[in-house]
């Protein structure tokens, strides 16, 4: 990829493969959002700071969920469709 144009990407498509990728929902606050992160600059080969903006982008979207179980555990649920 010799330029990155994160306006190109379809966030609802990242968004069914990273549920793919990880599953469904992923575990911890910080490491689950980290996994989605290296996931998004693995698929699309960009770099962490523009993965880490996706990822932002798609939290304000509301594709990636940060959650808390009844016991306290924090984890990220993915929302493709």
């Amino acid at each position: 990829m010799d330029r990155f144009d994160p306006e190109s990407i379809d966030l609802a498509a990242l968004a069914a493969h990273l549920e793919r990728a990880v599953g469904i929902a992923t575990a911890g606050a910080v490491v689950g959002r980290t996994r989605l992160r290296d996931e998004v600059v693995r698929h699309l080969g960009c770099s962490q700071l523009e993965g880490e903006r996706l990822v932002d982008t798609m939290v304000g979207r509301g594709f990636l969920l940060r959650r808390t179980r009844e016991d306290g555990m924090e984890y990220w649920t993915i929302k493709s469709s």
